[in-house]
Parts: structure tokens; C-alpha cells; sequence
């Protein structure tokens, strides 16, 4: 009886996530559609700011000739003696037809720009419903992650073989995910604002014999898009590897990155670090600084409160991290029955979990939050050591 309770729940559970898969893959569509969308109407936008760079360019030319028409019409108003009528017919026509002329170009100009606003904002939502598509898709990996795990706990019948081969299919889609993230940040940020670049400077080009002014204007504008494009191009090289952890070391890097995280979103972080600072291995440097990142945006996100504390020690048998906050804190009780949607610490505990560590979270409602993390050291083949320190950052 109890072999056949245990292949029931494992068919109820795989039927769940069947069914969320096929709920997710609708909303890969959805997500893929909106792309698509947003891509048509940032070709047309584009083509529409062309055009209406075309149109200015049509009104400034039609008002010097319509400015020129009215002064013929005065001058030949002013000496009626001395044109014949017919001259003054046609100064008259000319001056009427430049005029009508403009006021059409200028209400093109007009319609132009309105349009141009209700695409912008059209894309807007459309970019919305791309991001919010994709954050649920997210949310439903990590739900089709978490009962994927469990099914093992609950059963206690899966083979550790298998266990590797699901840790090695959550890494290749952790991959993907990563990839496709950037990917999207690449085409967003840096690809648009170089196409942008590429169109201001053929309008720089065409101008540059007419206004000089102008193109003056164009390129101080310009010269901050690329700045802004190189800004966007160091933070998503940073979210790939933070290059100080390479260059300096662990310990330096936690305390530049706090630092910098500090004065980025007013915050007062108090770095301690005790033990001997030596270099680890590349996985666990990595391990300890994800980990160290992911507990002080959940702290900035969750706990309604600017002050943390971070303590990191290194001992010759393992490494150390604790982070607190005085915040709202929260019930780990229920957070462990499932009441409550923790996906960050569940992603802390299963990197933990990697190197055979520890990860427990202490934390009551109106009590903060206090997040503690053990890994193992090997004792072999790691980096020299560099003296005792004990310093507050």
C-alpha cells in the first residue's frame, strides 16, 4: 500500500508539472509575441522620427521661402507703378501658396509628433507586458525547481545518479535563463542606443554643411547616450563577473562591492571580517560573493529597514558568513510549510548545499533577520596566506 501511495503522489506531481510546463510554454509565446511586437514598434518609431526629422527640415526650408515670397509681395505692393499687374498677381499667388503650403507642413509636423507620443507610450506597455511575462516565467521555473527537488525528499527512492543529472539540468537551464537575460539587456540597452548612434550621426552628416549649431547640440546629446551605453555595458559585465574578485581577492571585493552597494541605495552596511585572508578556490569565491549579494538585496527588498551587518570569517577548515538586519524580519516556520514564497534563501541554500555547507536563517516577525553560512574549506591547493586581519569597512 505504501509503494502505491508513493507512485500515486509521484504521478499527482509529475501531473502538476506538466501542467505548468504547458502553462509556461503559453507564456514564453505571450512573452515572445511582445518582443516581436516591441521590435515592430521600435522599427517604426525609428522610421518616424525620421520622418519627421524630414518634415522640420521641410517647414524650415518652406518658411525662408515663404519669408522671402512676403517681401517680394511688400516690394512690389510698395512700387505698384512700377510692376505691371500681372507681376503683382503673381507675387500675390506665390506669397498665398507658400502660406498654405506651411500651415500643411506644419500641422504634418504637428500629427507627426503626436503619433510619434502615442507610439512611445504603445511601446511602453508593450515593453511592460514583455517584462512581466518574463518575471512569471521566471517564477515558474523556480516553482517547477522546487517541485522537482521535493519529489526526491518526499519519496526517498531517487538514486543519487539521478540527483546529479537533475542538479546538471537545473544548471543548463540556470544557464539559459542567465543567457536569455542578458541577451535581453544587450538588445535593450546597448543594441538600441547604437543603432540611436548610428541614425543621430547620418543626421550630423546631413546637416553638417547647414547648421552647425545643431550638430553641435547633437553630438553633446550624443556624447551622453555613449556614456550611458558604457555604463550599461560595465554593469552587465559586472553581473557576469565582478573583476575585482580577480584582481583582489575576496575579501577586498565584498568590502568595494558593499561599499558601492551602500552609496548606491543609501544604505549603511558594517563590514567585519576576521580570520586569515588568503585566496580560496575560484567555485567557492564565487559561492561566498553570490551569496553575500543575494542576502543584501533581499535585506534592501524584504526588510524595511537601510542598516545590515555583514561578518565574514576564513579559518583553515571553512568560511563563514553571517548577515544581519534589523528589520521586519519574518516567520521561518512558515516559510519552511510553504505559506509563504522564499525563492531567494531557497536559491542561498541550494548553492550552500553544493559544497556540502550549512544554511540556517534565524528571524521573528518584529525581530530582523540573522542569515548564517558555513563552507568547507579544503586544505590543500589554496592560495598563501597573508597575515591575521581583523577590519571594519
Amino acid at each position: 500500500m505504501k509503494a502505491i501511495d508513493v507512485r500515486q503522489l509521484e504521478k499527482i506531481v509529475n501531473d502538476i508539472m506538466t501542467t505548468i510546463e504547458s502553462g509556461r510554454e503559453e507564456i514564453y509565446g505571450i512573452a515572445d509575441t511582445a518582443r516581436n511586437e516591441l521590435a515592430r514598434l521600435q522599427g517604426e518609431l525609428e522610421q518616424l522620427k525620421s520622418e519627421i526629422l524630414s518634415t522640420i527640415a521641410e517647414v524650415e526650408s518652406c518658411e525662408r521661402e515663404e519669408r522671402m515670397a512676403r517681401v517680394r509681395l511688400m516690394e512690389v505692393s510698395r512700387d505698384f507703378q512700377a510692376y505691371s499687374e500681372e507681376d503683382i498677381k503673381q507675387a500675390y499667388e506665390e506669397a498665398h501658396r507658400l502660406q498654405v503650403q506651411l500651415s500643411a507642413l506644419r500641422e504634418k509636423e504637428k500629427q507627426l509628433r503626436h503619433r510619434r507620443d502615442e507610439l512611445e507610450r504603445h511601446l511602453k506597455q508593450v515593453e511592460s507586458i514583455a517584462r512581466k511575462a518574463e518575471g512569471l516565467v521566471d517564477r515558474i521555473n523556480m516553482v517547477l525547481k522546487m517541485l522537482k527537488g521535493n519529489v526526491g525528499v518526499i519519496t526517498g527512492h531517487l538514486e543519487e545518479a539521478n540527483k546529479k543529472q537533475q542538479l546538471g539540468l537545473w544548471v543548463i537551464q540556470a544557464q539559459e535563463e542567465e543567457r536569455r537575460r542578458i541577451s535581453r539587456e544587450l538588445h535593450d540597452g546597448p543594441a538600441q542606443n547604437l543603432a540611436n548612434i548610428v541614425m543621430r550621426l547620418e543626421l550630423m552628416e546631413r546637416l553638417w554643411d547647414k547648421d552647425l549649431e545643431r550638430v553641435r547640440r547633437e553630438l553633446a546629446e550624443l556624447k551622453e547616450v555613449v556614456r550611458q551605453n558604457l555604463s550599461d555595458i560595465r554593469r552587465v559585465i559586472f553581473d557576469l563577473r565582478p573583476m575585482a574578485l580577480d584582481d583582489l581577492g575576496l575579501v577586498p571585493a565584498i568590502k568595494r562591492y558593499l561599499a558601492d552597494y551602500a552609496q548606491k541605495y543609501d544604505m549603511e552596511i558594517d563590514f567585519l571580517f576576521f580570520g586569515e585572508e588568503r585566496r580560496l578556490d575560484l567555485a567557492r569565491e564565487v559561492a561566498v560573493f553570490r551569496l553575500i549579494q543575494e542576502a543584501i538585496t533581499n535585506v534592501r527588498k524584504h526588510a524595511g529597514t537601510d542598516r545590515a551587518q555583514v561578518k565574514l570569517g576564513i579559518a583553515p577548515e571553512k568560511v563563514t558568513v553571517v548577515i544581519k538586519d534589523e528589520g521586519c524580519g519574518f516567520d521561518v516556520e512558515a516559510v519552511r510549510e510553504g505559506k509563504k514564497e522564499s525563492f531567494g534563501l531557497l536559491g542561498m541554500q541550494e548553492r550552500v548545499g553544493l559544497f556540502g555547507g550549512k544554511f540556517r536563517v534565524k528571524s521573528a516577525p518584529g525581530q530582523g533577520t540573522q542569515v548564517i553560512i558555513e563552507v568547507p574549506l579544503e586544505r590543500e591547493g589554496e592560495g598563501n596566506g597573508q597575515g591575521k586581519s581583523a577590519y571594519r569597512g
